[in-house]
């Protein structure tokens, strides 16, 4: 009994080290869907909206500091991060894109920082 609820411990303290929160790793994203995520462009809620032929839905990006030694987050970061998905659903334009810097919410982030981009991937006739 005493080595299950140690074995329990282990497991929930090992998962409790990464974030809380999606965060793609961009060593894992193919070249060709980088290749296509820096041609997504994006356009800030409030500005003048694109023809749209197609929505394909909402996607986020998150820039997380997890551990002590990994960068601060940027918005650069979580916006290349919101690109990459919405380059993965085909999408040529990310509308109404915004984002939020957060501190030390650990509970509902496990992030010492972290910022986080949000916005409508579509296709347009461009």
């Amino acid at each position: 009994m005493r080595l299950n609820q140690a074995g329990v411990l282990l497991a929930l303290g090992v998962a409790g080290c990464g974030p809380f929160i999606p965060v793609t790793k961009l060593t894992e994203v193919p070249p060709e869907t980088m290749r296509d995520a820096l041609n997504v462009r994006i356009v800030s809620a409030g500005s003048t909206s694109p023809k749209v032929t197609a929505y394909l839905g909402q996607v986020q990006g998150n820039s997380c500091k997890n551990m002590a030694t990994d960068p601060p987050p940027t918005t650069n970061d979580a916006l290349l991060r919101m690109r990459i998905e919405a380059a993965r659903l085909g999408a040529n334009v990310v509308m109404d894109a915004a984002c939020n810097t957060s501190g030390t919410d650990t509970w509902g982030t496990n992030c010492w920082a972290s910022v986080s981009c949000k916005g409508v991937a579509v296709k347009t006739a461009e």
